[in-house]
């Protein structure tokens, strides 16, 4: 797990995975493994790839529009 800024972490850099820093979350604690972890990002790409598909007109894909490297799963352009 990598800080990004105060109450902010990477914790999966494969998959740009921010989180709120579980140091901050002590009253209720969230233990969530990597393949948890996985799965609910994969889910929601899957849900934003829906939403595209059904409502979109248009998806913008990072990489047209900024110098900051595209995500692999989910970039859906149509």
């Amino acid at each position: 797990m990598k800080t990004v800024r105060k109450g902010v972490v990477l914790r999966r850099e494969d998959l740009h995975v921010f989180e709120v820093d579980p140091s901050m979350m002590t009253r209720v604690p969230q233990d969530v493994t990597d393949r948890e972890q996985a799965l609910i990002v994969r889910n929601r790409w899957e849900y934003l790839d829906w939403m595209h598909r059904h409502f979109a007109h248009k998806t913008i894909v990072l990489s047209e529009v900024s110098d900051a490297p595209s995500h692999g799963i989910g970039q859906v352009s149509h």
